[in-house]
């Protein structure tokens, strides 16, 4: 194992977990760009236990995260893997971040497990997490993230102009003209997972696990809503079945919650989360400076198909005065 070794797990765990007889590290289970989680046996106990990259700030990442899990688990405990302890860095117990968790059972979400019924237990488990709204601002100022999104794709298009410049900020001016325009429905304000991709849904049984919190926050429900729809509706049905669905849990959520503004607000969170994801940025952790690595020319078609998916799904033309 990398920057750790074997005894270190096991001092380590048997200080945390009842002195244990054995401990055994079985896998890697993922590798993400702030971590690695393996799947770790204690006594025939399964856990997962996520490693963060301290070049990353990995103990602000590690407390964020625990923080966020803790949160999610009073309203959707069944749904969210227990934390069972941490070790923040320390020079002279264990140089890397970790967070062990019960480890989470079942199968990440695809097309072959994805049914009606699978449907309606994750919008359940959405709405019991979405359900304690706040009428009060989001901790994300809407301008400041606009700009934000500006100023990056703007610095990447004058290296690699594959649209026009002119093109991309009239399509930003439109949409922080609508966000001016409607500002007074952006108004609600619950925890959000944040991050809600196929992979980060966990499938047993109809059971439904939602991973990796870390992008969690205090935000307008809708931002998941729109997430949900591009990372895992988008990415696991047809374009059709994708706009059924989509439009099946707007229409939940507008009962459920009596939220008689959710289409005008996803009208402005689904064009502008399609171009941060055309980026993906983790804008919490990273200086917008930091560009996804990946290949170049897989970097820019996909940046082309989320540009255009986002002017798709956005027109805006203000109503000229009489």
């Amino acid at each position: 194992m990398n920057e750790t070794n074997y005894e270190t797990w096991v001092n380590l765990f048997k200080s945390k977990v009842n002195n244990p007889r054995s401990v055994e590290i079985l896998q890697k289970i993922d590798i993400g760009y702030l971590s690695t989680v393996y799947l770790v046996s204690v006594d025939g106990n399964y856990y997962a236990v996520k490693m963060y990259n301290t070049r990353y700030n990995g103990t602000k990442v590690l407390l964020t995260e625990q923080k966020h899990i803790m949160k999610a688990r009073i309203s959707i405990p069944e749904s969210v893997p227990q934390v069972v302890f941490c070790s923040p860095y320390t020079k002279n117990e264990f140089h890397r971040e970790i967070l062990v968790m019960e480890k989470a059972f079942g199968i990440l979400l695809n097309q072959e497990v994805f049914n009606e019924q699978v449907f309606e237990e994750l919008v359940n488990v959405l709405k019991r997490l979405h359900g304690s709204r706040v009428n009060s601002s989001p901790d994300i100022d809407e301008i400041e993230r606009i700009d934000n999104c500006r100023n990056l794709i703007l610095q990447f298009l004058k290296e690699d102009e594959i649209i026009s410049q002119e093109r991309f900020s009239n399509h930003l001016v439109a949409l922080r003209d609508y966000y001016l325009e409607k500002k007074e429905i952006f108004n609600q304000k619950t925890m959000i997972h944040g991050d809600l991709w196929w992979d980060n849904i966990l499938v047993d049984n109809g059971r439904i696990t939602i991973i990796d919190w870390l992008e969690s926050s205090e935000q307008d429900y809708c931002h998941d809503l729109v997430q949900l729809k591009i990372g895992t509706l988008n990415e696991i049905l047809d374009i059709n079945e994708s706009e059924r669905f989509f439009e099946k849990i707007l229409n939940a959520y507008k009962e459920e919650f009596e939220d008689e503004t959710i289409f005008e607000r996803v009208r402005y969170y689904l064009p502008l989360l399609y171009l941060e994801e055309a980026f993906y940025i983790p804008f919490k952790f990273f200086p917008w400076e930091i560009k996804y690595e990946e290949d170049n020319e897989n970097f820019r078609k996909r940046f082309i198909d989320y540009y255009k998916k986002s002017e798709l799904t956005f027109k805006f033309r203000k109503e000229k005065s009489p």
